[in-house]
């Protein structure tokens, strides 16, 4: 791996950032790896360092060009700060941080533009509190993918107008290009219990109950089996941080159950008249679930259906009434 190199710039421009990016590449061979994205990532100062060691993790997969933007002091003099990090401090990337103050704050995309790689796709991550329409935010306008997170934002309360609210932000914000982690975070649970359902079940499904928090991912997983199954789908709210179980009331009683309890990498499946199985299902890191996303370059066509389809026939069905 090259060696660690941060490159502070105070007081500078855009154009002064790729200039010198290009004098890296050029003279020392800083950089050499092939880049298949930019991911634009708009976060506040004090998710910086997080969101660039979630981004750094994923670029081993996805090497890429990161550019972190964060506005500070809206009224003060424009001014525009910035570090390059390349070498073991970058990952498999190249990371630009701009910190900017006053008038460039509100012009993130003009800002951003020049250092976008050429002719390669553009991801936007919002690993905070995310536009309520992600397109038609400026720095969205110039993504082809948009990532947010619904539990960054997401507030625990067990309110049923609160947990509509956050279904419907997602419904009504979306563009084809969206996608959210808290749906990412699903994918190991989502085929467990698909395999479960095609290979184990002893009956008819009549109904289910989901065992979680308030945040949005959990009501997601109760959206998903409602709008697939065609069936009533209960919410069973816990103080975890962590979906928990997720049941599959049957015809004569039967169940299937995948169940997490405390225990937060491993889960038993159960189901009547069987034996427990055990199930590694470990909680996953941010890095891995963005990965995911970096992998999709095409829109998301099964989660937009189930936002925009999904969300209003559950809403609609008085599940959060």
């Amino acid at each position: 791996m090259a060696a660690a190199m941060i490159i502070p710039l105070y007081a500078t421009s855009s154009a002064q950032v790729a200039n010198l990016l290009a004098e890296l590449r050029q003279d020392g061979g800083v950089a050499a790896l092939s880049r298949v994205l930019s991911l634009v990532i708009q976060c506040d100062a004090a998710s910086i360092e997080t969101s660039i060691q979630a981004a750094n993790q994923a670029s081993v997969e996805h090497p890429c060009r990161v550019v972190v933007l964060t506005s500070e002091e809206p009224a003060a003099p424009a001014s525009m700060d910035a570090q390059i990090r390349v070498g073991s401090d970058a990952g498999a990337s190249e990371v630009i941080v701009l910190r900017l103050r006053g008038a460039p704050g509100g012009h993130l995309d003009a800002v951003v533009t020049p250092l976008l790689l050429p002719d390669a796709p553009v991801f936007v991550w919002w690993p905070g509190e995310r536009p309520a329409k992600p397109a038609n935010d400026p720095l969205g306008r110039l993504a082809s993918r948009r990532i947010t997170d619904a539990a960054a934002f997401d507030q625990r309360a067990a309110a049923p107008t609160q947990r509509r609210a956050q279904l419907e932000l997602l419904a009504s914000g979306y563009t084809s290009g969206d996608s959210d982690l808290g749906w990412t975070r699903l994918t190991p649970w989502r085929s467990q219990l698909a395999a479960a359902v095609q290979f184990g079940t002893p009956g008819l499904i009549r109904s289910a109950t989901v065992t979680g928090p308030s945040f949005s991912g959990c009501e997601l997983m109760a959206v998903w089996l409602a709008w697939r199954l065609g069936v009533p789908v209960r919410r069973e709210l816990t103080d975890g941080d962590f979906l928990t179980a997720v049941e599959f009331h049957l015809s004569g009683g039967r169940r299937i159950l995948l169940d997490k309890e405390l225990d937060e990498a491993q889960a038993r499946l159960r189901l009547t008249g069987q034996a427990d199985k055990p199930v590694a299902l470990g909680r996953r890191s941010r890095a891995e679930v963005l990965g995911e996303e970096l992998r999709h370059l095409e829109p998301d066509d099964f989660y937009g259906r189930l936002v925009t389809e999904g969300i209003p026939a559950y809403l609609a069905c008085g599940a959060l009434t």
